[in-house]
């Protein structure tokens, strides 16, 4: 009797210390994937770098994150192991030289982060089934909450120019999250969800190439924002580096509460759908308030609206792909959406000599995902009336 006890609750104990440990990675992640953008200025100005190459070094790291999705493979611990590794490696790499390997260093440090978060990612939806919705609100939260924090951090080695210790940092939290999967960590079965009424055949085909589609345009508004603010906001007359990153804390901040918000039970109470609706025009319209009006304190109070209206969008979209399909490699298409807008963002803003017309792009990107969101609505209540008929 006494075995069993110990057996019960040991399993949700040994659960409780997992979720814990891998949303510190995803915190982890969070700060590394906005860790480029918030260095952009100091290392734009160190390595005399234009707009253009600047958004390539967000290309190549996001390319590699979109990569990295691709590669990890159906044994989830080992592809989060790996993800780690390669950000470890990187890291060394960028702590110990410079510019000239910059272009490669971020590239795999891209896909270690690709991989990491993606395996993590159907960790959760493996583990908690018809829950996953909610859950991969929280895991975001904890991707937001590193976010909103790493900029932060980041600042104290700035003002020093002091880039090298900031990368040694980095690299020493991801050999700690490398050491925990290795160590810890251990693949489950996976839940398989209870059955409900699916669209079929070519309907099903086209709701999931729609949400594929607004999956890409969203993380690539996310990233374009997250990785321009800082430099856009310097430019706009925010008169120290700390000012200007204030703007991507503040979007991140936005990302994080909205979706700790709808990790709770608010979620199921609000709709889904509502949701969606909601965010795709709150982030549009915040995104043009960027642009329209470029004085710093507006700047300040759209991005944490668009950081708000943006955060429950993505998780929502891979609740629903996910229902669809158990595997992983769509998550290539939020990495693809992730490399070529703030790609795009930068050859824009060099071919016009002004980041201000750059960030049309995530505003174009908005419209596009209004016209998803309303193509996917429509084919819902087709397939619901069909049903029900």
């Amino acid at each position: 009797m006494l075995d069993g006890t110990l057996a019960t609750t040991t399993v949700p104990s040994r659960r409780t210390f997992s979720t814990i440990a891998l949303s510190a990675g995803f915190a982890l992640a969070g700060a590394g994937t906005v860790m480029l953008g918030v260095l952009l200025p100091t290392l734009s100005l160190r390595w005399g770098l234009r707009d253009d190459q600047a958004g390539l070094l967000l290309f190549l790291q996001f390319v590699g994150s979109g990569m990295g999705a691709i590669v990890t493979g159906m044994n989830r611990i080992r592809s989060m192991a790996i993800g780690y590794g390669l950000q470890a490696a990187a890291l060394s790499v960028l702590a110990l030289n410079g510019a000239w390997v910059a272009y490669l260093a971020f590239f795999f440090f891209g896909l270690g982060l690709g991989m990491a978060m993606t395996s993590t990612s159907l960790v959760f939806s493996d583990r908690w089934g018809d829950e996953r919705a909610a859950k991969l609100e929280w895991l975001n939260f904890a991707w937001s909450a590193g976010a909103t924090a790493g900029p932060v951090c980041y600042l104290l080695f700035l003002r020093r120019g002091d880039t090298r210790s900031l990368f040694v940092m980095m690299l020493t939290l991801s050999l700690a999250m490398f050491a925990w999967v290795i160590l810890r960590e251990h693949q489950e079965p996976r839940i398989i969800p209870a059955r409900r009424a699916r669209a079929v055949g070519r309907s099903a085909r086209t709701l999931f190439l729609l949400l594929l589609l607004l999956a890409m345009t969203t993380v690539g508004v996310e990233t374009t924002l997250s990785g321009w603010l800082t430099t856009y906001s310097h430019r706009a007359g925010m008169g120290s580096l700390a000012g200007a990153a204030l703007a991507t804390s503040i979007f991140c901040l936005g990302e994080m509460l909205s979706r700790l918000t709808f990790s709770t039970r608010l979620l199921a109470k609000s709709g889904r759908w509502a949701v969606l609706q909601w965010g795709v025009w709150g982030v549009t319209i915040s995104s043009i308030l960027v642009i329209a009006a470029p004085h710093p304190w507006v700047i300040l109070v759209a991005a944490g609206a668009a950081g708000a209206f943006i955060g429950p969008l993505y998780p929502l979209a891979l609740s629903y792909l996910l229902e669809l399909s158990p595997l992983g490699w769509f998550f290539a298409v939020g990495g693809l959406g992730a490399a070529l807008f703030p790609w795009i963002t930068g050859l824009v803003s060099a071919h016009y000599h002004s980041l201000r017309y750059g960030l049309v792009v995530p505003c174009a990107a908005g419209l596009v995902m209004i016209g998803i969101s309303a193509l996917m609505y429509g084919r819902v209540q087709h397939d619901n009336a069909a049903a029900s008929g």
